[in-house]
């Protein structure tokens, strides 16, 4: 894969199953679970999407407020909806993996 391809980490408060659906498609995608980070503190869920080059899912909405970014990333994709659906949030990363690249997500937080 392209070194400046769009890579996904979705934190704990994803359904896993949209990492499963995105790699079936051809998207990298990993979920806490696939890394075990369950129930750890958002700053150790931004600090692994950074450390590993991807941009951060999440339905938190603690990750909208740039005062609790306390390292470099490479986005964060925020779910305003509690309820986002598993299809939805497939199909909107799917479609920001196609319109951006990781270099043009550095540090810039979508809503969607």
């Amino acid at each position: 894969m392209s070194p400046n391809k769009l890579r996904f980490y979705l934190d704990e408060n994803m359904d896993p199953e949209i990492a499963e659906q995105l790699r079936r498609r051809g998207i990298d995608a990993l979920s806490a679970r696939d890394v075990g980070l369950l129930n750890v503190s958002d700053g150790v869920q931004l600090r692994y999407a950074a450390a590993h080059r991807r941009a951060l899912c999440s339905k938190d909405s603690d990750f909208t407020n740039p005062a609790n970014w306390d390292v470099e990333h490479d986005g964060i994709a925020y779910f305003p909806d509690p309820n986002v659906s598993i299809g939805y949030a497939v199909n909107a990363l799917q479609e920001l993996h196609r319109a951006e690249t990781a270099e043009s997500m550095e540090n810039r937080l979508v809503y969607l």
